[in-house]
């Protein structure tokens, strides 16, 4: 599997979402990849953080940059 592909799968994957094959070949490529192992780091590391924010300590500013990014993220287009 590429990178992207794997990157691609790392939400699903830590949710554990994945069939057992799929999360069989992404640990493999975990194991070989640093790229992706540090992407999945980052990933786990935005998961902590988002959620220790409670929604009332955001500006508003901040709120709508969150969402249009997850909307961007959602459509597709990331």
């Amino acid at each position: 599997m590429a990178c992207r592909e794997i990157v691609e799968m790392l939400s699903d994957y830590l949710e554990g979402a994945l069939s057992p094959v799929v999360s069989g070949h992404v640990e493999a490529h975990l194991s070989a990849c640093d790229g992706c192992t540090m992407v999945l780091d980052q990933l786990r590391a935005t998961i902590a953080t988002a959620g220790r924010l409670d929604e009332d300590e955001l500006s508003p500013d901040q709120r709508a940059t969150l969402l249009a990014a997850f909307r961007h993220h959602t459509d597709g287009e990331a």
